[in-house]
Parts: structure tokens; sequence; C-alpha cells
């Protein structure tokens, strides 16, 4: 089932985006997985659970995303491929339900949060509720990985979808004892990872990113590749504009 997902939203990503991109400020891909691994992100678009959840599946993870439990219950097949409920309106569901996720930081697992609580504006600096700080403080060891998500047209046709994967954080047991000792060191981790996304899509430097799902080409490439195979173009075929 969980293959299966990964299809459906790859082509979904594929049939609104021009690309879906991927990069990270340390290599990634040499993550130690024996260590349960916390993402936070933050949350301005329908698109961020899907972008989450291929994120994860690129780290190699079996990833599930805490969702708003309203939500899940319309939607029901997301459970099938790793989705959480977490009762937002209530404090002491919410506390239920964030301890319950606590039971899926293994290794080789990973778990999104959404921190923030609410969908925000694409430019509003991020505030993170307490729910972070709890289940980092509650189960560690583990890694918290704070990501930033944009969704930006640079030229092309269609949009195009970003993350970037900050600096992880290896939590141990007894570092921190309180939720507000940890609070402000998340918030600025994920704070530092829409700060290095920006820099780099201010100059529009997508090459820092790699494609993970390509979409469809512009009108224009799509003209100028049939252009290219019949020889009315001379030279190589650049799929990108600008």
């Amino acid at each position: 089932m969980v293959r299966a997902f990964d299809r459906y939203v790859r082509s979904q990503l594929a049939k609104h985006f021009a690309t879906t991109r991927l990069a990270s400020v340390t290599d990634a891909g040499r993550w130690d997985l024996s260590i349960p691994t916390l993402l936070l992100a933050n949350h301005t678009s329908w698109w961020d659970g899907l972008l989450a959840f291929v994120v994860g599946r690129e780290l190699g993870l079996r990833v599930h995303i805490l969702m708003e439990a309203a939500n899940l219950e319309r939607y029901r097949a997301f459970r099938l491929a790793g989705a959480l409920p977490l009762r937002r309106g209530s404090l002491r569901g919410a506390y239920h339900d964030l301890h319950a996720a606590g039971a899926f930081l293994i290794p080789g697992a990973g778990l999104w949060l959404f921190p923030q609580g609410a969908r925000r504006p694409q430019g509003e600096r991020p505030r993170l509720e307490r729910g972070a700080a709890e289940l980092a403080i509650a189960h560690a060891p583990l890694r918290v990985c704070c990501a930033a998500f944009r969704y930006l047209y640079l030229g092309e046709q269609l949009p195009e979808a970003f993350g970037l994967l900050g600096q992880p954080r290896l939590i141990e047991p007894g570092q921190y004892s309180r939720r507000r000792e940890i609070a402000p060191v998340l918030e600025q981790d994920l704070l530092a990872a829409l700060d290095a996304a920006d820099a780099l899509l201010r100059t529009e430097s997508v090459g820092a990113f790699r494609t993970i799902v390509q979409g469809r080409l512009s009108i224009n490439k799509r003209m100028d590749r049939l252009r290219h195979a019949v020889g009315l173009l001379p030279g190589p075929f650049e799929a990108r504009n600008g």
C-alpha cells in the first residue's frame, strides 16, 4: 500500500509542478538510521504533507505524518500511508496523540510534525507550539531535523516545489529537562533551514537542489524538443527555461 501511495503522490507532484527538488545542508544520505528521526517543517500549503511523505521516502525512512484528526477521519486512506491523528483542538487529546505517535519513533522511521499548529502564510516567520519539544524530550535519543518547504514560480509554466533539510540535531537523554529549554533551540533550527532555502531561491540557485520528481516541460520547451528532434534547432536541448 505504501508503494502504491508513493506512486500516486509522485504522479500528483509531476502533474502540478515543473520539478520537485530536495537539498540538504549536510549529507543526509549518511544518517545513521538506527537513530529515530523527528522531522519538523513549516506549514504553508496543502501540498506539505505530500512533500513530506516523498522527502521521507527519499531518506529511506518509514514515514509517519501527524495529521489533524478531523481531516484524517474524513480521509482514512492516509492511515495506510502512515498518517497519525493529532487532536489539536483539545489539550488532553493532543497530549495523548503526541505520546501515542512517539511509539513510532523507532529505528528506520521518520515522524513528521508541522509544529506551527496551522497553515500560515509563506512569508511569516514560524513560531513553534510545544508538541515538538514534548516529543524531543520524551523520546530521546533521537535525531531532530528541521525542513523548509517552498513553492515558487521560477521561469517555468508550472510552479516548482522545494524542500531543504537543515542541520540535524541529536538529542540525548537528559540533555533537556523542560520544554522551554529546547523549544527555542528547535525554533531557531527551523528558521535557519528556511533562511538557507530562501538564500538559494532568491538567486534561483536551483542547481543546489536535486530533482526527486520531474514534472511536465513548459509548452515552449516541448516545442523546442520537437524542433531539436527534427533538426530545426542546433546544439543540445536545454530542458529548463532561462
